[in-house]
């Protein structure tokens, strides 16, 4: 479908960061709008789901609804990753919910038993019959690949693979070693009633909406932030912002410092820094000294989203005698942080439905935001130029 936001009222929120304005507020609550961005964009890019870590064994898997679409992530016997529908191919009836682990795939409808692969191992009153050939049903597998352990899928079968657009981010996090950390608890989604543009990550609202939960556990008197991260890929959707330190091992926590050992292969430089990067559309990742925290986000409606977020650190932390206390202690501390961000989220979304909602201006420490808006704009012109060219062609051609 074509926009139905004319592109010329985007033009507005691209350019010199000192001039823009936000995107049009019917792009955060119009239904029409969201149908047309759910394909200009989720349709034709490769989304994070998860994290491969969080399956490790034959048979073990999870699920997720993600733009409609119901996903079964398996891990197979030969140790890859399959992604493959979760909907039964006789009635529609989902197979799996939650996660676990599972020899075979049995739907409660009628059982029809699936193996890991998704193909189909036995039908009930059809298994005999000649009319009925049971090796041609197979659950349909989606386009998958897995990047540093987080599994992305697509819905396009024509967009290059996700290793080429993220390999210059995979060598700035090599010290991260962030393809070997496993998750301290596995991602629940949770609902949030917002359009999932305003999880959009800046650092401008930090010292003002947490100015009483972020700001007294993290000095932000001794650190800058750079903009020009060499992370920044800006025209492949990957945005970044580094906070530098003038100390080491600084965190957000009671102490300010790490409550876990620093990951061993950081630089002095690295051990300075807090790395916040966007994968756009759906992935936020903030790698800290001692861990990597990752956030992921998937839209339900033009007005209504699913949010999840984990904590990442390697095997040897993960099994220090009083981890258990210490994580969930410092996830303790910074529940106020995440309380704060879904009441603002929210409430951004309420102000967009106003007569009165505005275009407004964007501080120069918003410019992260304006990176994903050209990203974004893109994305929007080349789908209606998509949409144009099909409408010009005749049906039947």
């Amino acid at each position: 479908m074509r926009s139905p936001i004319a592109l010329e009222e985007f033009d507005a929120s691209c350019g010199d960061i000192n001039e823009v304005v936000s995107l049009p507020p019917a792009t955060f609550t119009s239904g029409e709008f969201y149908d047309f961005e759910l394909d200009a964009v989720f349709g034709h890019e490769w989304l994070c789901i998860g994290r491969a870590t969080d399956i490790p064994n034959k048979g073990d898997y999870f699920t997720v609804d993600a733009l409609g679409e119901q996903l079964l992530v398996v891990r197979q016997a030969d140790g890859s990753i399959r992604v493959q529908s979760n909907v039964c191919r006789h009635r529609a009836m989902k197979l799996a919910t939650g996660n676990g682990n599972a020899r075979r795939f049995k739907c409660d409808y009628h059982s029809w038993v699936y193996g890991l692969d998704g193909e189909l191992q036995s039908a009930p009153d059809l298994n005999d019959n000649p009319c009925f050939v049971k090796s041609e049903v197979k659950l349909p597998e989606i386009r998958s690949e897995i990047w540093e352990n987080f599994v992305f899928v697509t819905f396009d079968p024509d967009i290059p693979p996700l290793s080429g657009r993220l390999s210059n981010l995979s060598s700035y996090l090599a010290n991260w070693g962030l393809s070997e950390l496993k998750s301290a608890s596995k991602h629940e989604f949770f609902p949030v009633n917002c359009n999932w543009k305003i999880f959009g990550d800046e650092c401008y609202h930090c010292a003002h909406l947490h100015s009483k939960s972020w700001c007294p556990m993290f000095d932000t008197a001794s650190e800058r932030i750079d903009y020009d991260s060499l992370a920044n890929e800006p025209e492949k959707g990957i945005i970044a912002y580094d906070l530098v330190s003038l100390e080491k091992d600084l965190s957000p926590t009671r102490t300010g410092k790490n409550l876990q050992p620093v990951l061993p292969d950081l630089t002095d430089d690295q051990r300075r820094l807090l790395v916040y990067v966007t994968v756009a559309p759906n992935l936020l990742l903030i790698a800290m000294p001692d861990k990597v925290k990752y956030f992921m986000w998937l839209p339900t409606g033009a007005t209504t989203s699913v949010f999840a977020a984990t904590w990442l650190y390697p095997d040897s932390t993960l099994a220090k005698p009083g981890f258990e206390d210490e994580w969930k202690m410092e996830v303790e501390d910074l529940k106020q942080v995440m309380v704060e961000d879904v009441y603002a989220w929210e409430s951004v979304q309420n102000g967009m439905f106003s007569r009165n909602a505005p275009r407004g201006r964007y501080a120069p420490s918003e410019v992260v935001l304006v990176r994903l808006n050209e990203w974004l704009v893109d994305k929007y012109r080349t789908a209606d130029a998509r949409a144009a060219a099909d409408a010009s062609v005749p049906a039947g051609v």
